[in-house]
């Protein structure tokens, strides 16, 4: 198998181990007709060679056996070594040049993309590791493009990330990880939101988190977005909270990076989003949680009045014991049982 496969090329069997959670979910919802971004998956196989070409991998676990679990700093230590490792090793030429030809393929000279850690791990109907590896927005370029899949490979070994495998006694030996490149979508507006309610569990009604800008300020908790739950059979505003919105994050430069500025006087008391797009989400929350058959907890953004999916996984804080996944269960648990 290549090293790199677009999500309408991905193979089914062992999907989740071979593009991780994100890749698998992206690949799957992309290929069944959802709206997300055009993109594709450097697999896991393509970071096992990484490592192994640069006889990485027993350096590592040395490492992390070497670990004194009593002391913060040990950990802390020992995790900055092992990224560092893996960002000042040589990718492989052949590596390389695959990305390469595969980012120009991409619509436009030097697309943005985004580029995203996918862990082989993720998502687990038991443990949730999603935001404990990266994701780099508006990167542009060639060169960029294969520094930040090299520094999302190092993310699988963020502190936080080792802690917490060591604590759901997850063997090290066992984890990989893949990274989602896909067209960034440069959002006017964008959100997170969740198929069932996750405060009271109720299944009658979508919740939604919706800002100005990058969905990444409501993902990382630095801007007030607004609340919307909406009941899903007409629509109408179960509850509704339009707070004083005071901060986005935006595309930083023409360079490529992003950056929080201040949302304009006129749009920090406006609702984000309007009546038809509230419907719209919830139509796609309902699409997707039938899709999965179970909850779903999904990323989406309007880019020139197009609505996109950038993610969609299990919500793993509810009790999900009458839930029945109808989907190959590894899209849910990330290709491990």
């Amino acid at each position: 198998m290549s090293y790199i496969q677009w999500f309408d090329e991905l193979p089914e069997e062992n999907l989740g181990l071979i593009a991780g959670g994100k890749g698998a979910s992206l690949s799957r919802m992309f290929k069944a007709g959802f709206p997300v971004p055009e993109g594709f998956v450097c697999c896991s196989e393509m970071y096992g060679a990484f490592m192994e070409a640069n006889n990485l991998y027993d350096r590592v676990f040395e490492k992390i056996d070497a670990i004194d679990w009593d002391s913060q700093a040990s950990l802390e230590e020992t995790g900055e070594a092992i990224r560092n490792m893996i960002t000042e090793a040589e990718m492989p030429e052949d590596m390389k040049q695959c990305l390469i030809d595969n980012y120009r393929k991409l619509q436009g000279e030097n697309p943005p993309v985004a580029v995203r850690s996918s862990g082989t791990a993720e998502d687990l109907d038991d443990a949730s590791f999603a935001g404990q590896q990266e994701t780099f927005l508006y990167v542009i370029g060639e060169d960029e493009v294969v520094k930040y899949v090299q520094d999302c490979w190092a993310s699988l070994y963020n502190n936080w990330a080792i802690f917490y495998r060591r604590e759901n006694k997850f063997d090290e030996r066992d984890i990989s990880i893949a990274v989602v490149v896909m067209r960034m979508v440069n959002s006017e507006k964008s959100g997170v939101m969740f198929s069932v309610n996750p405060i009271d569990q109720n299944a009658n009604t979508v919740t939604i988190e919706a800002t100005w800008g990058l969905g990444e300020g409501v993902v990382q908790g630095i801007v007030n977005p607004d609340n919307y739950v909406v009941d899903k059979t007409d629509y109408h505003f179960v509850q509704k909270a339009v707070p004083k919105k005071e901060i986005m994050v935006v595309r930083k430069s023409e360079r490529g990076g992003s950056k929080n500025k201040p949302v304009p006087r006129d749009m920090r008391f406006e609702q984000v989003l309007s009546d038809e797009e509230v419907k719209d989400l919830v139509d796609l929350a309902k699409k997707a949680e039938e899709y999965y058959g179970k909850p779903q907890d999904l990323e989406w953004a309007f880019e020139d009045g197009k609505m996109y999916l950038l993610q969609s996984r299990p919500i793993t804080t509810l009790d999900q014991k009458e839930w029945v996944n109808t989907v190959d269960p590894d899209i849910s648990t990330g290709g491990m049982s």
